[in-house]
């Protein structure tokens, strides 16, 4: 056998990408080398990877058994490479973040801005996830460091990890809900209306105790859930720096209840493989989400 770090890596992107052609986008790379790159990968191995039968390639069998090995080994690939470059005294040249869509995009944005003011060299890679999604690229060895909001006010059990910032969560409906219009709010009260929860795209649901309406929507996107709110359409809770703008201008109203998330204080982690030792750069990435967060989540 003679498949090369390349060969793990070009594999594991075809399937992130879910095509030839958008992995070949993704890699910097024309779509024929791909192509060929797995299919001597196959021929090194002796089995076959993916169906090409449809229109977008899928794994087969065989490919779907190898993956986590092959991710196992595109991570400790990796973590030679990066050992190597630390010993040589190299400046590290990419690095992947993962970051949880709780986090508003502005503070990516200013994180970014003095990032490329500091490290101009520096090639970034940001994956957005929910509800877990995060930690899991993580201990998977997919991205480099990650911005992690758990389902509940604890540190994700398999990574390292440094607290960023707490916010607490409200619980929120338009105007003209029927629930705004309510001094006070029981369990019987929210039971009847359409509550809205926050879904991972890996099925990842929050506890039974946060689900407190008889008809449930469910979604992966916070700011999405921001709108279905604001239209009337279901009552949920969000962090409260999210709908600060919202309050004040009267485009929804805090509900009158401390019910499931309501209430809620949850908590920001920084998180990083165990054992690894984080890069200047990952520091200092840590240090500024850490800063920016404190000061967006003690906004009143």
């Amino acid at each position: 056998m003679r498949f090369s770090l390349e060969h793990l890596e070009v594999f594991v992107a075809v399937v992130e990408a879910g095509s030839f052609s958008e992995a070949a986008r993704r890699l910097g790379n024309a779509q024929s080398r791909v192509s060929t790159i797995i299919a001597n990968f196959e021929t090194d191995l002796g089995v076959e990877l993916f169906d090409r039968s449809g229109k977008y390639p899928k794994l087969t069998q065989a490919g779907d058994q190898l993956l986590p090995r092959i991710l196992e080994m595109v991570r400790h690939g990796r973590e030679l490479t990066d050992e190597a470059a630390r010993i040589m005294g190299e400046e590290q040249t990419l690095v992947r973040v993962a970051v949880d869509e709780l986090l508003p995009p502005m503070v990516m944005v200013e994180v970014l801005e003095g990032l490329s003011a500091r490290y101009p060299a520096m090639e970034v890679d940001v994956f957005w996830g929910a509800m877990g999604d995060v930690a899991g690229l993580v201990e998977a060895g997919r991205v480099d460091v990650g911005v992690e909001m758990p389902c509940r006010s604890e540190p994700p059990a398999g990574c390292a990890w440094q607290v960023l910032a707490q916010t607490d969560f409200c619980g929120v409906a338009a105007p003209h809900h029927p629930l705004a219009r309510l001094t006070s709010i029981t369990r019987n009260d929210v039971w009847r209306h359409r509550q809205i929860l926050a879904v991972s795209r890996e099925g990842n649901r929050l506890p039974q105790e946060f689900r407190l309406g008889k008809r449930i929507w469910q979604c992966e996107d916070s700011r999405l859930i921001r709108e279905i709110i604001r239209k009337g359409l279901a009552w949920g809770a969000c962090a409260r720096y999210q709908v600060a703008g919202d309050l004040k201008r009267g485009t929804m109203v805090e509900l009158p209840m401390t019910l499931g998330e309501c209430g809620f204080t949850n908590t920001f982690f920084f998180v990083w493989q165990k054992e690894k030792v984080l890069s200047e750069a990952e520091a200092w990435i840590m240090g500024r989400v850490s800063e920016i967060l404190k000061n967006l989540c003690a906004a009143k």
